[in-house]
């Protein structure tokens, strides 16, 4: 009652509601009168609404409004929120920005990305007019008050990224996702579109097998009905839904970091009658946790590297130059039993990281990003690859802090195979150990096809670290669509009416989120723009 949104609210009710047993109330007295709201009917018409005022709502409202079309977005949270607001930026390939730096990237490059890693199973009609666009797309979130700037790859820390892709392929926030979509809301609003926050989609209004506008629930209760010509869909998945979420993809994943997206998009598509369901659905994670160190530190930075790894019975099961990579490690602890692996180093990492700092284990950030810095936001923390250079030849002793974690139980130390074989309760962990450490002194490794350069023996000390999925960003897919973004039904016709773009769309990763920075966030701008361009020819057509 007192933020309006409804996470918020009921946040601050629990912990009044805790005060309160302390204090002695009846906690009960006060939740019923906490949640009771007197909100008055309230009737609209428009010729578009958008479910969603994230990235993709957004830029389909905004698109739609420039081509003359009246916009009406409602959004359930009480100010701009979503996951486009915690991404860090999206790709393009020919960009203004791009074109005047000669950084230009292969439009097949990226195409390539999404085709191969979806393992062909993707809509590339879609895929490709959005990466066709990509770099009008950037161009005309700047023309709107989005403030971005060109990024190089492995901005975020990881090696492969700076091996494999092409040179700036990311536009990263300069001023973070929050200020770039409430500048989106603003061009919306001064365009006669209307943006209602703290309003919530419950229902479609269906007339003769058409889609003719939303019933959506006010702050205050009230229920607002919405007449329109097409309602879009954009409201970022089910990763908020944890019930759901383990009922689709199993116990142990919680919560996305997007509470508010709890798969309403796709409930609303198939009362319309369009293909979608939730386990047409991916997970998008974007790496995993170490023990309990946190992203950016030195350890766990450290620990980003191709060390043995082993499953949750010792066993290794492939080669760990995954670890280079976020999103192939996320997918690769995903497929193990329990969802878990464990990371093994000695004594070496602790005195090479001592001496050189992490760089010295697998050096990113030199050359241009430490010389020509890219300096963004993502999730509200500064992104300055000049300063995480610094810090990766920074020589740190890490051994205060390991045995810190060993304490908490967090690091496993052991003297021996044997002895962490038995505190992990692991059948092949000394096999596996002895079999790796064969290898190692050969300098080949024959069984999973390691470089040679990552293969270090284990000796003396001996210690683990439990890897589980982690950066649950949301879900991905759901309702499936055509190339102009037009919800179908099981047999491939279009819903009349009915749009829907961003993240609860289909056809786009298959079973894997695609290893390029900004591929999401890209693919959101770019779908909204397509499904806002498309209704609003819709209903000029009417």
């Amino acid at each position: 009652m007192i933020s309006g949104a409804s996470v918020t609210s009921n946040a601050i009710i629990e912990a009044v509601a805790d005060c309160v047993q302390q204090a002695g109330g009846d906690v009960d007295k006060l939740k019923a009168k906490a949640i009771v709201k007197k909100g008055t009917e309230e009737e609209i018409t428009t010729q578009i609404v958008i479910v969603g005022g994230g990235a993709s709502g957004s830029a389909a409202a905004l698109q739609a409004s420039e081509n003359g079309a009246q916009v009406v977005v409602v959004e359930t949270t009480a100010s701009p929120a979503g996951q486009g607001t915690m991404a860090g930026g999206m790709f393009a390939t020919s960009s203004s920005e791009q074109i005047a730096k000669g950084e230009m990237v292969d439009p097949k490059w990226y195409y390539d990305q999404f085709i191969n890693i979806g393992n062909f199973q993707v809509n590339g009609g879609l895929l490709s007019k959005v990466i066709q666009n990509s770099g009008k797309t950037v161009d005309w979130l700047i023309e709107n008050g989005v403030k971005l700037t060109l990024a190089h790859p492995a901005t975020g820390g990881y090696y492969e990224h700076k091996e494999t892709h092409p040179a700036s392929t990311l536009h990263g926030y300069t001023e973070g996702g929050v200020k770039g979509i409430t500048a989106l809301h603003n061009s919306i609003q001064n365009n006669g579109g209307k943006v209602l926050y703290e309003t919530t989609a419950k229902d479609l209004i269906l007339e003769n097998g058409k889609v003719a506008g939303i019933i959506a629930e006010k702050a205050d209760g009230g229920t607002l009905t919405i007449h329109a010509d097409v309602v879009i869909l954009a409201t970022g998945g089910f990763g908020g839904n944890e019930e759901m979420v383990a009922e689709t993809f199993g116990e142990g994943f919680g919560q996305s970091r997007v509470a508010t997206n709890i798969g309403t998009g796709i409930e609303l598509a198939k009362k319309a009658g369009g293909d979608a369901e939730y386990d047409k659905a991916i997970m998008m994670h974007y790496g995993i946790s170490r023990g309990g160190t946190n992203w950016g530190t030195t350890l766990n930075s450290a620990l980003l590297n191709p060390y043995l790894h082993v499953d949750v019975d010792g066993n290794r099961f492939m080669n760990e130059e995954f670890t280079l990579e976020p999103i192939k490690s996320s997918n690769v602890i995903k497929s193990l039993p329990r969802h878990t692996a464990y990371e093994l180093f000695d004594s070496t990492m602790i005195e090479t990281v001592k001496e050189k700092g992490f760089a010295g284990i697998t050096d990113v950030f030199s050359g241009n990003l430490a010389t020509d810095p890219t300096i963004f936001i993502e999730v509200g923390h500064e992104i300055d690859t000049s300063k995480r250079y610094e810090k990766s030849i920074k020589p740190v002793d890490l051994t205060e802090e390991i045995n810190a974690l060993v304490e908490e139980g967090q690091i496993i130390k052991a003297e021996s195979p044997e002895e962490m074989a038995e505190k992990l309760g692991m059948s092949n962990l000394v096999d596996t150990i002895n079999r790796y450490n064969e290898l190692c002194a050969k300098g080949e490794d024959t069984d999973h096809f390691k470089s040679a350069k990552y293969l270090d023996n284990l000796e003396g000390t001996i210690y683990a670290v439990k890897i589980t999925p982690s950066v649950f960003l949301g879900t991905l897919g759901g309702i499936e669509v055509n190339q102009n973004l037009q919800v179908i039904d099981k047999d491939g016709k279009p819903i009349g009416g009915l749009y829907a773009a961003g993240s609860e769309v289909s056809g786009v990763y298959s079973d894997s989120y695609v290893y390029l920075e900004g591929g999401t966030l890209g693919f959101a701008y770019g779908s909204g723009r397509i499904a806002g361009e498309n209704a609003a020819a819709e209903v000029a057509n009417n």
